[in-house]
């Protein structure tokens, strides 16, 4: 996660500095095992290590980076790739990056083998807390419960399937930002609706609008066409009973996979809304009952993704997997001089990811999409997208004066 800050005249750089490291501390005696190591990729050892905490400087202003944002850039700006030896063995990575202007930005980067993005954003709402407030009371204290419906697993050091593919490589894959204002997403809405699911939600419109926008570009390079998997990110925390609390800690997450057959009717965006819908309810239905009161539901979660993994191998399908932080509250992170001017997720550079956040005026979604370089010079061209979308705006134009 990356949240950027405009400049405050009233507090110096070094204060901010020993701000940050400082809270940091005390925000990991909350989250502890954040401060520990991963052994042999299958369990932790809290062994109060603690994080890296990076800091780095850019001889130039905060404007240049928010006026055509890349994901090259923003790259830079965290303190490790995800595939580095920092990513495999510690859990939890910090960088403060102050620009010439006074601005800066925080990048953090934290293992998915222990926490998911509603965990990660808990952490980024304490942290900045204890930074502003000194306290947590405000956002209350972490949960670690994940055991009562996940019991640790009997597993061998093995990797399990993968769930992207493992040969794409960065080089071959672009990242790109499209921005969908509250009109375009009213609009789509609209256009969305049917009998069947009468009134779409902001992400099921724009998901099911990217999804089918992506299909037809990867039909028209490869020449082909296959079924096509739209494998969305859910959130287990409220779906199992008893439900886990708002400040559990854990990956707790799992996918909810849509199909779309062969054929232009089974493409229509209205179509893709209502197998989306159909999707979730499934999930709903058929997954989580095997959850609940089932002592190797860990064993479940992990067939589950395998499945993913074995669809991916088979070439069966074009696949396609969706996560979303909207209306997580990320842009209300303020750690003592101010809210965020932008907030940003970079990322894994493999094809065929989009991630889905909420614009800083809150009724806009930011969609960051992977594609490779063929497939995505169709997909930014397309016209119906043009129409409802803007590829990569400025993020500066309402805080130019503070930049």
């Amino acid at each position: 996660m990356l949240f950027f800050y405009s400049a405050n005249n009233r507090i110096k750089q070094t204060e901010q500095l020993q701000n940050l490291k400082k809270s940091l501390s005390e925000t990991l005696t909350h989250f502890y095992p954040l401060a520990g190591r991963l052994n042999s990729n299958i369990s932790i050892n809290c062994n109060d290590s603690g994080a890296d905490f990076l800091e780095a400087q850019v001889n130039s202003p905060l404007s240049n980076l928010l006026q055509e944002p890349s994901s090259e850039v923003l790259e830079q700006l965290i303190p490790t790739s995800v595939d580095s030896t920092e990513a495999r063995t510690k859990l939890l990575l910090a960088q403060a990056t102050f620009f010439k202007c006074g601005g800066m930005a925080i990048g953090v980067c934290v293992s998915h083998k222990l926490a998911d993005a509603t965990s990660v954003g808990l952490f980024m709402k304490s942290w900045s807390a204890i930074s502003s407030r000194g306290s947590i009371k405000t956002v209350g204290s972490p949960v670690f419960d994940t055991l009562k419906i996940f019991p640790p697993g009997n597993f061998s050091e093995t990797s399990p399937a993968p769930v992207v593919e493992p040969e794409i490589k960065m080089n071959q894959t672009l990242s790109k930002r499209f921005v969908f204002d509250s009109w375009s997403i009213e609009a789509l809405q609209a256009k969305a609706s049917s009998f069947e699911v009468s009134q779409p939600t902001r992400v099921e419109a724009v998901s099911a609008f990217i999804w089918k926008l992506a299909m037809k570009a990867t039909r028209t390079v490869s020449r082909t066409s296959k079924p096509s998997i739209l494998a969305n990110s859910a959130s287990l925390r409220s779906r199992v009973s008893p439900p886990f609390t708002k400040n559990s800690i854990g990956n707790l997450v799992s996918y909810f996979a849509a199909k779309a057959e062969e054929g232009e009717k089974q493409r229509k965006l209205q179509t893709l809304v209502a197998e989306i819908r159909r999707a979730k309810q499934r999930f709903r239905d058929d997954h989580i009952p095997k959850l609940v009161g089932n002592g190797d539901a860990t064993e479940v979660i992990c067939n589950h993704q395998k499945e993913a993994g074995d669809m991916i191998a088979s070439g069966g399908f074009d696949f396609y997997i969706l996560t979303s932080a909207c209306r997580f509250g990320l842009y209300e992170i303020d750690f003592g001089w101010g809210k965020p001017v932008w907030f940003a997720f970079p990322s894994v550079r493999q094809k065929n990811i989009v991630a889905l956040l909420d614009t800083k005026e809150g009724g806009g979604i930011e969609a960051w999409v992977n594609l490779n370089e063929q497939e995505m010079k169709l997909f930014e061209e397309d016209r119906e997208l043009l129409d409802f979308a803007s590829v990569n705006p400025s993020v500066i134009q309402p805080f130019l004066h503070v930049l």
